[in-house]
């Protein structure tokens, strides 16, 4: 029987994962137009009532996203592998399956190698996500004896 911490640990990779796949694919398919938006300084006003842009907040912090096209297309298919390794692997965690834990972290290591391999080491500050995969790894080691 699958313990409620290792449900809700699916659940949250299940969402992070599928956000990654789905903005990988809009990264992907709409590579121009992320690449234009690099970096918006906007200040925020209490009275600012004005819609954000999808493409706006999309880097963290004070790291712009890259403004070549090739580089962004790079890190989108990145990405996208780097989320469907982990979903995988957290679908085969939640049906108790053990392998999944291991293509869980073979998929944390595609999201670190992959980014540096198709982008360089400056991809590292974008994809700043695949760090929280790390204490998920952890996390998942815990409930690892539940696994069969």
């Amino acid at each position: 029987m699958r313990s409620q911490f290792l449900t809700l640990l699916c659940i949250l990779t299940f969402l992070s994962c599928t956000w990654g796949i789905v903005d990988a694919v809009v990264s992907f398919s709409q590579t121009e137009a992320v690449s234009e938006t690099t970096q918006i300084e906007r200040k925020n006003k209490p009275d600012d009532t004005s819609p954000k842009q999808y493409y706006e907040d999309r880097s963290s912090g004070n790291v712009p996203l890259p403004n070549d096209e090739e580089q962004v297309r790079s890190l989108a298919i990145a990405s996208f592998f780097y989320s469907l390794i982990t979903l995988v692997g957290a679908i085969f965690m939640f049906r108790l399956r053990r392998v999944g834990f291991w293509i869980y972290v073979t998929g944390v290591v595609c999201g670190f190698i992959l980014p540096v391999a198709l982008a360089g080491f400056e991809a590292l500050n974008i994809s700043f996500g695949v760090f929280f995969s790390l204490l998920f790894v952890g996390l998942y080691w815990i409930s690892l004896k539940e696994m069969h």
